[in-house]
C-alpha cells in the first residue's frame, strides 16, 4: 500500500516535468517540413516556430485532375489544376497540437476545359455547327490573391514525427470564365456575342466557388 501511493506521488511530482520535458523538445526542434495532401492538391511545406505558441509556414501546392462532364449542354473534357503558394501565421493556444491559422494564397486554381464537337451545339442564343465551332477552349479562374483562415491539430509538436490536419475556408473571389473558338464563325460579331453569353452562364453556375472549403492531411518532420 506505502509502495503504491509513493509511486502514486512520484507520478504526480514527474507529470509537470515531463510536460516541460516535452516543450523542450517542441522548442529544440524548431523547424519542420511537411508533405500534406488535401483540397488543395499535394504539397510540401516548411515553419518555423517562435517560442510555444507562434509559428510561419509557408508551402507549394499542385495537382491535376482530369475528368468528363457537361456545362450549359455541352459536353467538355476538364482539368482541375491546382497550383497554389500559401504564407501564413499558425496560433498555438497552448503547448498542444491545437493551432489557429490565417495568411495569404497566390491563387492559380483553375478549371481548363476543352470541347470538340461532332455536331450542332447551342452556344448562348443561337445555334452552331461543329464547324463554326471548331474546337471550343474554356477556362474558368479565380482571384490571383487569395486569403485563408482556418484551425488544426500539429501532432509532430511532441516529438520529431507526427500528423497534422488543417481545415478551414479559402476566400478565392468570384470565378471569371472566358472562351476561345478555332471554328469558321470565330471572328463572327454574333457568334462572340453568344460566348460571352455563355461565359456569363458558366459564371452564374460556378459563383458559389467564391468561398471554398479545404481540409489538408499531412506528415511533418522536426529538426
Amino acid at each position: 500500500m506505502k509502495v503504491a501511493m509513493l509511486t502514486a506521488v512520484l507520478g504526480l511530482l514527474a507529470a509537470p516535468a515531463l510536460g516541460q520535458d516535452a516543450a523542450r523538445r517542441a522548442s529544440d526542434n524548431p523547424n519542420a517540413v511537411a508533405l500534406r495532401a488535401g483540397a488543395l492538391g499535394l504539397g510540401v511545406e516548411y515553419s518555423r516556430s517562435f517560442g510555444d505558441r507562434l509559428a510561419v509556414r509557408g508551402g507549394v501546392y499542385g495537382a491535376n485532375v482530369g475528368f468528363d462532364g457537361e456545362e450549359g449542354g455541352i459536353e467538355y473534357e476538364f482539368d482541375l489544376v491546382w497550383d497554389s503558394f500559401s504564407i501564413g501565421i499558425d496560433f498555438h493556444l497552448g503547448k498542444g497540437p491545437f493551432r489557429l491559422s490565417g495568411g495569404y494564397l497566390a491563387n492559380d486554381n483553375r478549371v481548363e476545359a476543352v470541347s470538340r464537337p461532332t455536331g450542332s451545339e447551342a452556344i448562348g442564343n443561337s445555334s452552331y455547327t461543329a464547324a463554326q465551332i471548331g474546337t471550343l477552349n474554356g477556362l474558368v479562374t479565380f482571384d490571383g490573391s487569395a486569403a485563408f483562415a482556418g484551425l488544426g491539430w500539429d501532432w509532430s509538436r511532441r516529438g520529431r514525427f507526427g500528423m497534422s490536419l488543417d481545415l478551414g475556408l479559402v476566400s478565392q473571389g468570384s470565378p471569371v470564365a472566358t472562351l476561345r473558338a478555332t471554328g469558321t464563325a470565330a471572328n463572327n460579331a454574333g457568334f462572340q456575342q453568344d460566348l460571352r453569353r455563355e461565359e456569363a452562364q458558366i459564371e452564374e453556375d460556378l459563383e458559389d466557388l467564391d468561398l471554398v472549403p479545404y481540409l489538408s492531411l499531412g506528415f511533418a518532420f522536426r529538426f
